[in-house]
């Protein structure tokens, strides 16, 4: 699960390291994002990557009535109503790490070689779902779910292939460290750069 996330660099840094041709909404860095904040994730439209903001909680253009959906299983998302009919729209969240909970204590979860991430994720019209896997060997102490993390390597084919789930295997362990934080990041409204230092 992925229930609160971290982005905390700046559109040009974005911009620069995943060579984007188009920034169409910029967002303020946030260190506490939750479900229903607007997000900014990558597109990919006419051959160009694009920067657009979609708010984090999926609900299907077919039926805008239903509940919003933060979370999709990559197991069954296929299967699901859904979902399957808008798997081909694609996108990459950026994020720069996230949070998990286990015993009511909070971890921040970041790269090891604090490089932005990637996650996976599908949108209904201004409406995304973060693409939840199994987790690697390290994260499973913490939670048995994590964000399916795309790897830069897979960029262009995760958008091009039609099998795109082949590129949303838990990323190697060693990819990724984490630390216990404050209880304050419990709070949304608490969104400050030392909510993310290790205690």
């Amino acid at each position: 699960m992925c229930g609160r996330f971290v982005r905390f660099r700046k559109i040009e840094e974005i911009v620069d390291y995943y060579k984007i041709d188009e920034v169409i909404n910029v967002l303020e860095p946030s260190y506490n994002i939750a479900p229903g904040s607007d997000i900014l994730a990558i597109i990919i439209e006419n051959n160009k990557r694009k920067l657009k903001k979609f708010k984090w909680g999926f609900v299907p253009s077919w039926n805008k009535s239903l509940k919003p959906v933060i979370n999709a299983r990559i197991e069954t998302i296929h299967q699901k109503p859904y979902f399957k009919s808008f798997i081909k729209n694609r996108i990459l969240i950026v994020a720069d790490g996230f949070f998990e909970w286990k015993e009511k204590q909070p971890y921040f979860i970041y790269r090891t070689d604090k490089k932005p991430m990637l996650f996976s994720g599908i949108y209904s019209d201004e409406t995304c779902v973060i693409i939840t896997t199994e987790p690697n060997e390290k994260f499973k102490v913490i939670h048995d779910r994590m964000p399916a993390i795309v790897l830069e390597e897979n960029f262009e084919n995760y958008f091009k292939d039609e099998n795109f789930f082949k590129f949303l295997k838990p990323v190697p362990s060693e990819m990724i460290e984490f630390c216990k934080v404050s209880k304050a990041v419990n709070n949304p409204r608490n969104n400050y750069k030392e909510i993310i230092n290790c205690i």
